[in-house]
């Protein structure tokens, strides 16, 4: 079995800190004891009161996630703050925390990725702005319109819903960003994308399509990055065999 420290090593080996933006704070974020026993790990998008509840529930050792748990610095340790209140209880129950954010969403098989592969994209390049990979652009083996587009990414993604916005009306040249990637519209355009897929952006800027000139799509932040936990289950068990893992459905924002 590994110790945190060695799982921690590992990932870190297969997400490297240096594809980490600026802004983010990924990483280690609960570890009261590195060289402790990984027997069980469990994967989920976020680490939500309800994934602690289960993880101290169910006994098990580290939670692997893609959000990270602290994002910003901690005014206080009590059980006032939300945040806090969830690192005090991990750390008495002694479970550790990883998280692995825009690093897992820039490093190769990462999220975007496998989104690429998900949604059916070909040729698929490298997306960058201001220096950062933010996702990757690709080509459908078929054109599409913007409905039948929407109507697939829905289907594999398991999306409540698809938003989208109608520019040229045909889908060929496609850059994805997985979560919020509101910030990136500019970055698909010059890199020739006809149409942009992310999970989350605003009212304003689908209103801006045409002038943008691209077909813009929503598909939800979640749904847009939750596929990873497999991925990540899958790797673990690959490189250590005698961990058992798990997956928490962390989803709280519902659509009727």
């Amino acid at each position: 079995m590994p110790t945190v420290d060695e799982l921690y090593r590992f990932l870190s080996e297969k997400f490297p800190e240096e594809l980490r933006c600026e802004w983010d704070n990924d990483g280690l974020m609960t570890a009261s004891d590195p060289k402790r026993e990984v027997v069980r790990v469990l994967c989920t998008l976020d680490v939500t009161e309800e994934a602690v509840d289960y993880a101290i529930s169910n006994n098990f050792d580290v939670i692997v996630s893609h959000h990270p748990m602290i994002f910003k610095p901690l005014k206080s340790v009590s059980y006032l703050d939300p945040v806090a209140s969830k690192v005090i209880r991990l750390l008495k129950n002694n479970i550790s925390v990883m998280s692995f954010h825009t690093r897992l969403d820039a490093a190769s098989g990462g999220v975007n990725d496998v989104l690429a592969k998900l949604v059916g994209l070909r040729d698929v390049e490298l997306l960058t702005s201001d220096g950062e990979t933010v996702g990757r652009i690709g080509t459908l083996e078929t054109p599409l319109g913007c409905t039948e587009f929407a109507a697939s990414v829905k289907k594999v993604l398991m999306a409540e819903r698809v938003l989208y916005s109608q520019c040229s009306g045909f889908v060929s040249r496609v850059a994805i960003c997985g979560g919020d990637g509101k910030d990136y519209v500019k970055a698909a355009r010059d890199a020739g994308a006809d149409s942009y897929l992310t999970g989350q952006l605003s009212y304003n800027i689908m209103e801006e399509s045409n002038y943008l000139g691209l077909n813009l799509f929503e598909a939800g932040h979640f749904h847009t990055e939750d596929f990873i936990c497999g991925y990540l289950t899958l790797l673990i068990l690959k490189e250590f065999t005698n961990v058992k893992t798990s997956y928490f459905n962390c989803n709280r924002v519902m659509s009727v």
